[in-house]
């Protein structure tokens, strides 16, 4: 990681959408008793949307966006050089991934010790978890970079991203035709079984819901967000028409797809990146209207969002790290993990079980605001 200096004339809805995706990541992350949330705040097993599979989808989204400002800003230069910070980005996001899987075996083994059976490296190379969040990041950076950059043209790009969707459609269909995406059967767990294998997938289960198969529909996703990444460069009206034309494009793609498809977060299949592409394209095109109508007010308005924005792989890690410490110290109630706790004896006897929980994440939240604030201040940028 590079610690850097704010840039100038930055493209301020850019980090406040990113900024809005990774605070509902982390707002998601933040539920104390995942059986008392209210289902909005918690990800589909299988079938359907909610609030929270927003939140990923929005991230990738916020950085498809950010990679057609860096290639447009780059453009006519040497090649060779981009390519090699692109991989070594890669690489990069991929190690972070890894160590950020670690960190529970690590907490469990700091605190823990006499439980341990195996070395930490052990346990780790025979049940750690080696796909995650980060790694899907990494993996769709590369492929989106290396198809923005050589593909050019709006319409080219759109065009790639509907045909990896009807790739990663074909691959249910033609795996399983009778039922393509079935739990136990399927494609995407299918390829799981190769790599990383059952025993490295997310908590044992037989797929990884950021297995290596949903990545061909997760690259579209961030084709989109480069699209959308080139209309908000123009910071014009008529980049935000475009916007809300291409969001009910994808929209009714979505709803045409999802007749043939299932909506799926796990599998991230064709109309869950539509759907969610589209509802992230009138997102955008709301934040660069209010910009352009009212700068002043979407700026002070919207500065916490862009504050988060601004640090965001930073931010998503280090509430990482809090979150796995906090979850396995004890409490002072028998069986109730740290974090929950921290729940019960604070906001969750003021209000009903579900009100008290959105509460709970709020404040889980803004208590990380002044860190980000102070970050923002002083100028320091955290980036790979």
């Amino acid at each position: 990681m590079r610690v850097w200096a704010a840039q100038q004339n930055r493209l301020e809805s850019l980090d406040v959408l990113r900024g809005l995706a990774i605070f509902c990541m982390i707002f998601v992350d933040a539920v104390p008793d995942p059986d008392r949330a209210p289902s909005w705040m918690l990800h589909t097993p299988w079938q359907g949307i909610s609030f929270a599979d927003l939140a990923f989808p929005g991230f990738v989204f916020a950085m498809g966006a950010a990679m057609a400002v860096w290639l447009d800003r780059r453009s006519g230069r040497r090649q060779g050089a981009a390519t090699g910070k692109i991989w070594c980005r890669t690489m990069a996001l991929i190690l972070l991934g890894l160590l950020y899987n670690s960190l529970p075996l690590f907490f469990q083994y700091l605190l823990f010790p006499e439980t341990a059976s195996l070395s930490l490296w052990e346990e780790f190379s025979q049940h750690g978890r080696w796909l995650g969040v980060l790694q899907r990041l990494a993996l769709v950076y590369a492929a989106g970079m290396m198809l923005g950059g050589r593909l050019r043209s709006d319409f080219r790009i759109l065009l790639a991203a509907f045909l990896l969707l009807a790739a990663s459609s074909a691959g249910f269909h033609w795996y399983a035709p009778n039922h393509p995406f079935a739990m136990d059967h399927n494609i995407s767990s299918a390829v799981d079984q190769v790599f990383p294998g059952t025993a490295h997938c997310y908590l044992g289960k037989t797929f990884d819901p950021e297995g290596l198969y949903g990545t061909i529909a997760c690259t579209a996703s961030v084709l989109f967000g480069m699209l959308a990444g080139r209309l908000l460069q123009e910071k014009s009206m008529g980049g935000v028409l475009s916007l809300a034309a291409s969001s009910a494009l994808l929209l009714a793609a979505g709803w045409s797809w999802s007749q043939l498809d299932m909506v799926s977060k796990p599998l991230w299949t064709a109309p869950y990146a539509l759907y969610t592409s589209g509802v992230l394209m009138l997102l955008a095109a709301l934040v660069q209207l209010l910009f352009l109508c009212v700068p002043r007010a979407a700026s002070f308005v919207f500065h916490p969002m862009r504050v988060f924005g601004m640090n965001a792989l930073f931010i998503y890690m280090a509430t990482g790290v809090a979150l796995s410490l906090l979850w396995l110290l004890p409490s002072s109630a028998e069986g109730q993990p740290f974090f929950s706790w921290l729940w019960s004896v604070s906001v969750g006897s003021m209000f009903s079980e579900a009100d008290s929980i959105v509460c709970f994440a709020l404040l889980w939240c803004v208590c990380w605001w002044p860190l980000m604030e102070l970050l923002y201040r002083r100028r320091i940028f955290i980036k790979l």
